[in-house]
C-alpha cells in the first residue's frame, strides 16, 4: 500500500514530517515538525495522514494570522506579551502545540485565564486541556480523543474557508497510468534500456514471468516490499532439480531480484510510482548445510556405462536433442568436452579454454593446460591417453586450430558448459545429486593412483602442489614421465562404440 512521500515510520510507529514555511521558522524555531499518527498499522497510517497534514497545515496558518495580527516575528515578542499576561487571539490545540517550549506554560495560563471569561466550549478551552502537561505528545492523544466532536466543525469552517495552499512534503501525484498492469510496462522498460542484450533479456523476462505467477497482473501502484519479499521466498522454497540441487541458488535469486529492482527502478525515475518496492530485499541466507552443498564424488562404473552409452554417443535426434535416441552421431564440442573430462580430469573451465595446439614433450603428444590458474599448480601440461588418439583428437585438434579456434570452441559448443553438462546428465538418468559433470576429476583421479604412478607425477598431471618438499621441484613434466602416464593410465569404461567412422 502506498503511502505518502511526507509519512515516514520509526521503529513500529509511523509519523508525518513537514517543513515550517519560512516565514514562521523564526518564531516557532526549527524548519520541521514531525507528529505521530498514532498506529503502527500501514493501513490506519494512509487514512489519519492527509487528516493529520490538514491539522498542521492549519495551525502554520492560523500562527502566521497571530503573528501579523500580533506583530510577532520571534519567541522573545511571544514571550514579552505573555508577560503582559495579554493573550487576545483565539487559537487551536495543534497551534499551541507547534509553539517554542519555553513559552508553552505562560501561553497555556493565559488560554486557561481567556476560557475562565469565554464560552466552555471555546477552542481556547480545549487548547488549554490538550496541552496539559506542555508536552507535545499530551497534545496529540488530547486531539485524538477529541478530533470526532470537532470533525463537523472543521468540516463546515473548511467548507468557507479558502484551502490553505500545501507548503512542505505533499503526496506525489501519479499520472493514471500507473493504474494499469506492471506487466504491461515491461516492453517500455527494454525499450528505455538498449543496453540489455538479448540474452540478458531472456534472463529478465525469466524473473518476470516467475513474479507474474506469484502475484499476477496487479497494479504497477499496488507491488508493494512484501510482494517481492515474498517473490524471493517462493524462489528460495520452490523445489528444483538442476545441478545437484533440490532448491534455486542463493546467487540466482539475488539475479532474478535485480531484473526486478531494475523494473521498478525504470519506472520510479519515470515518474510512475514514488519508490522501488524491490529496494533492500534480499533472498534468506543459507543454512550451514546448503552453503557446504551436496558432497561430490566419482561416478561409478555402472554410472560411467550409462553416460558413455547415452545418446550423444550412440546416436542421438538432433544436435538440439542430444539426450534423445535418433540416427545422428556428431563427433563435435559436445562429444569432444565429456571425452576430455573423462580422460583428462581437468576442470570444466580448464576444458573451456582449452587452445587446439598439442604440445610434444620428447614425442609424447600433450594437451596445454598452462592456461589454468586456479591453483599454483594448476598451469601443466596433460599426456594424451591412447584412447584419446583412437578416438582422433588429433585430427579434431588439428582441425579446430586451422579454423582459429579453441578446441570446444565453435558454433556447435555452449557457452556455459557446467549447466550444459549437468543438464545433459540429468536428462539421461543421472540425476544423482552429489554427482556432476566436475565428479569425472574425481574419476580421473582414481585412474592416476589405479597406475601406480608416483604421487608426485599423480599432482603434476592432475594440477595439485602436493605435500612432500620435492614436490616443489621440477614441476615441469618430463619425456619419461609423459611416457610412463601414457603407458599405465587406462580408460574406466570401454569407448570402442564411441569411434565415429569418416
Amino acid at each position: 500500500m502506498l503511502l505518502p512521500s511526507f509519512v515516514f515510520q520509526r521503529r513500529q510507529a509511523f509519523f508525518v514530517r513537514l517543513r515550517v514555511p519560512a516565514e514562521i521558522v523564526s518564531l516557532i524555531g526549527k524548519t520541521h515538525v514531525s507528529r505521530s499518527l498514532g498506529t503502527s498499522r500501514v493501513d490506519e497510517a494512509r487514512l489519519r495522514a492527509g487528516e493529520r497534514l490538514s491539522s498542521i497545515q492549519r495551525a502554520f496558518a492560523e500562527i502566521r494570522t497571530v503573528a501579523a495580527t500580533l506583530r510577532i516575528k520571534t519567541p522573545d515578542d511571544l514571550t514579552i506579551l505573555l508577560d503582559e499576561k495579554v493573550w487576545p487571539v483565539d487559537v487551536s490545540a495543534e497551534a499551541v502545540a507547534l509553539m517554542p517550549l519555553a513559552v508553552r506554560p505562560a501561553l497555556q495560563q493565559r488560554m486557561q485565564t481567556r476560557a475562565q471569561t469565554d464560552a466552555p466550549a471555546t477552542r481556547g478551552e480545549a487548547a488549554a486541556t490538550a496541552i496539559s502537561d506542555v508536552n507535545a505528545h499530551a497534545a496529540r492523544m488530547a486531539l485524538e480523543e477529541a478530533r470526532y466532536q470537532r470533525l463537523s466543525e472543521a468540516v463546515a469552517r473548511l467548507e468557507t474557508t479558502p484551502p490553505v495552499a500545501p507548503t512542505g512534503f505533499v503526496t506525489p501525484s501519479l499520472p493514471p497510468e500507473s493504474a494499469q498492469p506492471w506487466p504491461d510496462f515491461i516492453d517500455r522498460f527494454f525499450a528505455d534500456r538498449p543496453s540489455i542484450g538479448e540474452r540478458a533479456q531472456i534472463s529478465h523476462r525469466q524473473a518476470f514471468r516467475e513474479f507474474e505467477s506469484l502475484v499476477g497482473p496487479k497494479a504497477l501502484v499496488e507491488v508493494n516490499k512484501a510482494n517481492v519479499k515474498a517473490f524471493a521466498d517462493h524462489l528460495r522454497d520452490r523445489p528444483i532439480n538442476r545441478a545437484g540441487r533440490e532448491h534455486m541458488s542463493r546467487a540466482s535469486i539475488i539475479k532474478m531480484l535485480s531484473h526486478l529492482k531494475g523494473l521498478f527502478g525504470w519506472a520510479m525515475s519515470a515518474g510512475l510510482i514514488a519508490t522501488n518496492p524491490a529496494d533492500g530485499v534480499q533472498p534468506r541466507s543459507e543454512t550451514r548445510v546448503e552453503r557446504a552443498g551436496p558432497t561430490r564424488r566419482a561416478l561409478t562404473t555402472a554410472e560411467l556405462t550409462t553416460l558413455f552409452n547415452s545418446p550423444l554417443f550412440t546416436g542421438c535426434l538432433s544436435r538440439s536433442r542430444r539426450s534423445t535416441p535418433g540416427p545422428n552421431r556428431f563427433q563435435d564440442e559436445p562429444y569432444w568436452f565429456w571425452l576430455l573430462a573423462l580422460l583428462t580430469g581437468a576442470r570444466t573451465e580448464e576444458i573451456a579454454a582449452l587452445p587446439s595446439t598439442l604440445v610434444d614433450v620428447g614425442g609424447t603428444l600433450c594437451l596445454d593446460f598452462r592456461h589454468a590458474t586456479k591453483t599454483s599448480a594448476g598451469a601443466r601440461l596433460v599426456p594424451v591417453l591412447p584412447a584419446l588418439r583412437r578416438l582422433g583428437v588429433e585430427r579434431w585438434a588439428a582441425n579446430q586450430a586451422r579454423r582459429g579456434l579453441g578446441m570446444v570452441q565453435g558454433p556447435n559448443g555452449s557457452d556455459d558448459w557446467s549447466k550444459w553438462l549437468n543438464r545433459y546428465m540429468d536428462a539421461v538418468g543421472l540425476d544423482d545429486p552429489t554427482i556432476v559433470a566436475y565428479s569425472l576429476r574425481h574419476n580421473f583421479r582414481q585412474q592416476l593412483r589405479a597406475a601406480d604412478l608416483h604421487p608426485e607425477i599423480v599432482d603434476k598431471i592432475f594440477g595439485h602442489e602436493g605435500e612432500a618438499v620435492g614436490a616443489r621441484y621440477g614441476r615441469d613434466l618430463s619425456p619419461e614421465e609423459a611416457r610412463l602416464v601414457v603407458q599405465r593410465v587406462k580408460a574406466p569404461v570401454d569407448l570402442a562404440h564411441v569411434l565415429v567412422l569418416p
